[in-house]
């Protein structure tokens, strides 16, 4: 339910000082020593979906890459588990994974050399570190990375870049530390702008896309999120809402006036806003309760005959079906330092 549609000027100084100056934290137009792609899916729902991921050494030393694809399916038991394998890059090398869903099971093939793994879950996000060839964690910031998201069924593709997080000096083990000593600190909020999806219809979608990694590998932690959002009125409205490592939030299920016509206090006249997500995570391992700690995308999907000028009489309708994301803006502040921990070494070997 909606908790509130009050602006206080309390609250107003608090979202200036939020989404102030930058002081520290990741840099998202930077290369790095860490790389999260916030949401990689072999199938949802029935749909044929492909995901496509480049990763990029920019150093002229062979590194190791070592990935880990994060199981975000809340149902299964092994939410939160991952299905990692070593990726060998030489020097100025890119590879291309791609995740497609056979018989049940989600194969990951690299185009470079044609060797497959299986994984058995087909949907979540993806950690990428920086090894040696002893497997030591390097903190060497050289990686770039990519991904773009293929729904073969509804004909529509979207692409974002990986979120970047900068190394600063590590120890060599896997127990990554975004504490602004051996990573860069997420930020304490995030934000998006978005065009409002469509009130309990398919036509046009919004879905946060998150991820926290305040948590010991295969224990879920909790994430409890805020979200404040303001309609082109500057009208606000807010909710909650919770969830473990990862989920994919839709708008008009944080709340019904994220959707259209209802959105804000003005209806059938708005059709855009604004948001931004305030996160505590109750970790697992070391972390205890971490403020901040969340971050990635929001994702928007049009289908065929889908109108985004909605209030405007001469709109066309989309003649085909058109998807579209980007990573959440962040705020200058940071967050509490938070610990991720994941297998070690490689389960899945050398790719």
């Amino acid at each position: 339910m909606r908790k509130s549609k009050l602006i206080l000027a309390g609250l107003t100084m608090a979202l200036a000082f939020g989404f102030g100056s930058a002081k520290a934290g990741i840099d998202l137009n930077e290369v790095s020593a860490f790389l999260v792609y916030p949401g990689v899916a072999a199938a949802v729902n029935g749909i044929n979906v492909e995901t496509f991921l480049t990763i990029t050494n920019t150093s002229s030393d062979s590194i190791i890459a070592h990935v880990s694809f994060i199981n975000g399916n809340p149902y299964d038991r092994k939410y939160c588990y991952e299905c990692d394998f070593d990726v060998p890059m030489t020097g100025l090398d890119t590879e291309t994974l791609v995740l497609v869903r056979v018989d049940g099971t989600t194969q990951i093939r690299n185009l470079d050399t044609g060797a497959i793994r299986s994984c058995a879950q087909f949907i979540g996000f993806v950690t990428v570190d920086v090894e040696d060839a002893d497997h030591n964690v390097l903190t060497d910031n050289i990686l770039l990375g990519s991904e773009v998201v293929v729904d073969y069924t509804n004909g529509a593709a979207l692409s974002v870049p990986a979120i970047a997080v900068q190394g600063e000096s590590g120890n060599g083990d896997r127990y990554f530390a975004f504490d602004d000593s051996e990573y860069r600190k997420f930020p304490s909020v995030i934000g998006a702008d978005f065009i409002a999806p469509n009130a309990n219809g398919p036509l046009l979608t919004a879905d946060l896309v998150l991820f926290t990694l305040a948590f010991d590998r295969q224990f879920p932690p909790l994430t409890d999120c805020s979200v404040i959002g303001f309609d082109a009125f500057e009208n606000q409205f807010s909710n909650s809402f919770q969830f473990g490592c990862w989920t994919i939030a839709s708008l008009e299920e944080i709340d019904p006036e994220f959707a259209y016509p209802y959105l804000g206090a003005n209806f059938d006249q708005d059709d855009h806003g604004w948001l931004q997500l305030t996160c505590s995570v109750y970790g697992t391992g070391s972390n205890g309760v971490v403020a901040g700690g969340v971050h990635g995308a929001i994702v928007q999907n049009a289908g065929t005959g889908a109108v985004l000028r909605r209030n405007d009489p001469t709109a066309p309708a989309l003649a085909n079906a058109a998807a579209w994301a980007r990573i959440l803006f962040q705020s200058g502040t940071v967050g509490d330092a938070m610990t991720y921990h994941t297998e070690n070494p490689a389960h899945g070997g050398t790719f």
